[in-house]
């Protein structure tokens, strides 16, 4: 049962078996292997930075630092007074006519520039990966090498993923690993568009990691997220389909706190993000629109929530002391977010 299910990740969509595919000569491969590879980084990431949904259909709660800060992280490890600093710095480089304010249009400009330098940094990675993948340069990535690379990441000794990989007589997988490498045969399979070939070029490969940055796969991550919240199945979701969790958190022990938390950012996203024509259904298009990072409506968008979120005198526009009072949207860290700290732990 185990082998049958082994090689059923070999298995396209087409049904087209690709059991022995060519393999590159082995002292390009075994130069690549030499430098090895976070498996982690081989697997397309359950979350991207400045997309608003994550792979499971869960929101992006961290979207608003993402194009504020670009790489929060770094603030999130900071100090309070460094962390603060470093926030003051980026008010001033988002208000680029120095009138003390960040209007709609200058925050807009500046979610604009954000997003795109995830994007780049997102193909960058990419590109990086698929030359570990590539090691002699044809431009292409088949899926046994890609395999091959995964085993190897996992700590699997080479002798026996080679011997593993040439005639597949013992199970060396792990269940962990066999439910990945099922699932991501199936990303892998929608990312290999054409000519369909069980391999994948590096445009293919940046899809398989990054979905959300492909019309086409666009479509099947939303389509997956309305199959799993569809209750009624008419193709579109209403306000109390799409607040009600996504399967994937199942019966996940988490808090109810935490599952209320969820639906009220769901609710919030569904009435001032998704719903454009305001008549309580959520459509498969509004669905992309509002997935798709290059959806200019994206910017548009976050830079009114941002203002709505702390245009405390109504003016529309935010002053430096407005930023400062509400830098718990950007700053969250544990040493800085004292207040949600102790409201988590009590």
């Amino acid at each position: 049962m185990l082998k049958l299910l082994t090689l059923a990740i070999f298995v396209s969509s087409n049904s087209v078996v690709f059991c022995r595919p060519r393999t590159k000569t082995l002292n390009v491969v075994e130069q690549s292997i030499s430098n090895s590879i976070n498996a982690e980084k081989l697997l397309p990431p359950d979350h991207v930075d400045a997309v608003k949904f994550e792979k499971d259909g869960h929101i992006n709660k961290d979207f608003h630092k993402e194009v504020f800060l670009g790489n929060h992280e770094e603030i999130d490890d900071d100090p309070i007074d460094i962390a603060e600093a470093k926030l003051v710095d980026i008010f001033h480089k988002i208000d680029v006519d120095s009138d003390g304010y960040l209007s709609k249009t200058e925050l807009e400009s500046w979610i604009v520039d954000k997003i795109n330098a995830h994007m780049d940094e997102a193909v960058e990675e990419n590109d990086d990966i698929f030359r570990h993948l590539d090691p002699d340069g044809d431009g292409f990535v088949e899926w046994k090498e890609y395999y091959k690379h995964f085993l190897l990441a996992k700590g699997h000794e080479l002798k026996e993923t080679e011997k593993y990989l040439e005639d597949y007589d013992t199970d060396i997988l792990k269940d962990d690993e066999r439910d990945q490498l099922v699932r991501y045969k199936f990303k892998w399979t929608d990312a290999d568009i054409a000519p369909i070939d069980n391999k994948l070029d590096k445009s293919e490969f940046f899809s398989f990691r990054h979905p959300e940055h492909s019309p086409q796969l666009i479509e099947n991550m939303i389509s997956s997220i309305i199959n799993s919240l569809d209750q009624d199945k008419d193709g579109s979701l209403t306000l109390k389909e799409f607040t009600s969790n996504p399967d994937s958190m199942g019966d996940d022990p988490g808090s109810e706190k935490e599952r209320e938390e969820e639906r009220e950012v769901r609710k919030k996203e569904f009435i001032s993000a998704i719903d454009k024509n305001k008549d309580g259904v959520a459509t498969k298009q509004e669905l992309m629109d509002y997935m798709n990072p290059r959806n200019p409506d994206q910017s548009k968008q976050e830079a009114k929530n941002l203002v709505a979120l702390m245009d405390d005198n109504k003016d529309g526009k935010l002053s430096l002391e407005e930023i400062k009072n509400h830098k718990d949207v950007f700053i969250s860290s544990k040493i800085v977010n004292v207040k949600r700290v102790l409201h988590d732990e009590f």
